[in-house]
Parts: C-alpha cells; sequence; structure tokens
C-alpha cells in the first residue's frame, strides 16, 4: 500500500431519494475519514441530481459528465468516451468503480487502453443488454437475488462476485427531535401515520400506495401518508385534491424527522434489490410493510421482522385494514427483531475497510 491509490467513482445521477445515491455518500464519506491511511483519492462523476452539495460537505468534489439511462445513451458514447479518457489520464486514475450499466460500460471500454481496473457494484435486478453487461474485474451484489440474477441471466463467473448487503451508518443522530413538525403538517396526535420514500415511478409501486390509502382513507379518517418523492407539482396538485391526508415532502438531506414521526414504513415496490429505506425503517425501530420481492422478501421474514405482501392492491388492502383493526400481535417484537438484523450489518467503516481491500486486491 505504498502508492497512492486514484479512485473514481461514476453514478448517472446523485438524489435524496435514490437508493444508489445513498450507497455512493455512505462509502464515499467513510473512506474519506481515513483515506490518508489508506493513501486513496476519491474522484466522483455523475449526471447531476439533487443531493450533490452532500458529497462537496464531505470534501468530494463533483465533475459533471452528461449521460443517462438506457438505450438513449447512444448519443453520448462518443463523447463520454472521449471524456473518461482524459479524465483518467489526467488524473492517473487506476480503479474506475461503476454504479450502473452505462458507466460500467465506459470503464471497461477503455480498461485495457488505460491500463485501469475495474469494479462495479450492481444495484438493481435487471435483464438486457447481456454482452455489455457486468464485464468488469470485480463485481458487487447488494443481495442474494441480485447475485442470482446476474448468474442466472447473465452467466458471469460466481468468482468474480462479492455479495455484501448495503453498509449502514450507525452514527446518525438518535436524539434527532422536532415535535412542531407533526403539527406543522397538521397531522392529529392519535393519527397513524403511513411513510413512503422513494422515486416517483410505477416500479415502486406508487399507484398500488396510493390506490389503497385513498380506499382505506374513506372509511378511517384517522391516517395520514408522508410521501417523500420527487413527484411532479402537476400530479402532486391533482393526488392532493382527490385525498387529503396524503402529505408530499420534496426530497431532501435530513428525513429522520419523518421516520421519527411515523408509525409505519411502507414499501410496495414491484422489483427490488436490497433498499435503504427497510434498512432505516430497522434502525428506527418503525413497522416495517414490504412487498414479497427481490432483496425484501430475503432480508423479511414474514411476521417476525415485518409483514410481506403480494404486490398487487388487493394483497396491499388486506394487510393494511389488518394493522389499522390492530388484529395483528407482536408488533413492537417485530420491530426490535428488524432492528438487531439491522445492526448486524456491515457498519460503514467495517464495510468500507472490506471494500478497500478489494481494491488492492485488484
Amino acid at each position: 500500500m505504498n502508492d497512492e491509490l486514484n479512485i473514481l467513482h461514476i453514478s448517472p445521477n446523485f438524489n435524496f431519494v435514490c437508493g444508489v445515491s445513498k450507497y455512493i455518500y455512505t462509502v464515499l464519506k467513510a473512506i474519506k475519514s481515513f483515506e490518508n491511511e489508506n493513501r486513496i483519492k476519491l474522484f466522483f462523476i455523475t449526471n447531476g441530481g439533487d443531493g450533490l452539495a452532500r458529497l462537496e460537505s464531505i470534501g468530494v468534489k463533483v465533475y459533471i459528465m452528461k449521460f443517462g439511462k438506457g438505450i438513449r445513451n447512444i448519443l453520448y458514447l462518443k463523447k463520454n468516451l472521449v471524456e473518461l479518457e482524459k479524465f483518467c489520464l489526467f488524473n492517473d486514475i487506476k480503479i474506475i468503480h461503476s454504479h450502473h450499466r452505462y458507466p460500467e460500460l465506459l470503464a471497461n471500454s477503455l480498461k485495457r487502453k488505460l491500463n485501469v481496473k475495474t469494479i462495479t457494484t450492481v444495484h438493481s435486478l435487471v435483464d438486457g443488454f447481456k454482452r455489455l453487461s457486468f464485464q468488469s474485474d470485480k463485481i458487487i451484489a447488494v443481495s442474494k437475488a441480485v447475485e442470482k440474477n446476474l448468474i442466472e441471466k447473465f452467466k458471469v463467473n460466481r468468482t468474480k462476485i462479492y455479495q455484501i448487503y448495503n453498509p449502514i451508518d450507525i452514527n446518525y443522530d438518535k436524539n434527532e427531535n422536532d415535535n412542531s413538525i407533526r403539527s406543522k403538517l397538521n397531522i392529529p396526535d392519535d393519527a397513524v401515520v403511513f411513510l413512503f420514500i422513494g422515486r416517483w415511478s410505477k416500479i415502486k409501486g406508487v399507484d398500488i400506495l396510493i390506490k389503497v390509502f385513498n380506499k382505506i382513507s374513506e372509511e378511517n379518517k384517522n391516517i395520514s401518508l408522508i410521501l417523500i418523492s420527487d413527484v411532479k407539482d402537476k400530479t402532486q396538485s391533482y393526488l392532493n385534491n382527490k385525498c387529503k391526508n396524503l402529505i408530499f415532502i420534496k426530497p431532501q438531506e435530513n428525513i429522520n424527522y419523518f421516520y421519527k414521526l411515523s408509525d409505519i414504513v411502507i414499501l410496495p415496490s414491484k422489483k427490488e434489490s436490497f433498499p435503504y429505506v427497510m434498512l432505516e425503517a430497522g434502525l428506527h425501530k418503525k413497522l416495517f410493510l414490504g412487498s414479497k420481492v427481490g432483496g425484501i422478501a430475503e432480508f423479511i421474514e414474514d411476521r417476525v421482522d415485518g409483514f410481506l405482501f403480494e404486490p398487487n392492491y388487493h394483497s396491499l388492502k388486506k394487510l393494511v385494514k389488518e394493522v389499522l383493526d390492530k388484529k395483528l400481535y407482536k408488533i413492537d417484537l417485530m420491530k426490535e427483531s428488524l432492528n438487531k438484523k439491522v445492526i448486524s450489518l456491515y457498519d460503514s467503516e467495517t464495510y468500507v475497510k472490506k471494500l478497500i481491500d478489494i481494491y488492492y486486491s485488484l
């Protein structure tokens, strides 16, 4: 470990409600805390986002490169390859760590020419582009479901894969509180508060959640649903007119307040690799309701750590009504069980030490 190791991370976007961005921030923050000890210098390239100031606050300089997601990236490919090559040569980059298939493609297209090593963290359950995907020297799968997907669908050699669950930051302020937020949001003291955090997307099951909540709120007025999401203003206005108990919160850095005032954290995703919302619900000892898919079903034992449901309207509606009717038992035990399970995962510093070992193994 005598030579300085310059490492470039690349991700399409860096946003507050993005789990990939939370992973990147957690990892880079931990690396920065002892980068001198390990002689590591960090670089970060992204397309933009609303959370960039978070990285700058921990001393990670952000470089902007215009690219997107999906097939439209073919329009940027040649330009991006030239940009990335110049950047890596100028900054003497030794390892490129990608967090999406397009930047991974860029990195692997240049790795022989630049004599760099490549690593990618696979955050999603994906399909398609099989000949162009997951050609990195090492691959981190964020769950067993992702690892299985890589092996079965993409024929990735198992020996290249490290299956490591997402790290958690156990150093958040547990005493942080603001009792005025509930009154500011006009939430009655005895109301049951549901919390959803995530992208405004059908893949996250937002359409199902809104439909269920609107129906149940017709019968039970004493419930509120807080949605922290990147919802468009027009959509927000439309939904507010349909249901008064929906509370929209713009994505922001500090969301601990909203975990604290909520009773139930809900994630009705139709596809999910290993969500941070699930882990944060456990850290805050909240009851978690999650769809029976991917990394959620892998981590949550139904009616032991939380509740699982099929990602459809009828299953979610039935479960929410059960919870509201208080026909369930052992809820406090489930909260404690999930908390213990989450705490047992790698904290950010332990995770990063393992990651640095992987970097140097390259």
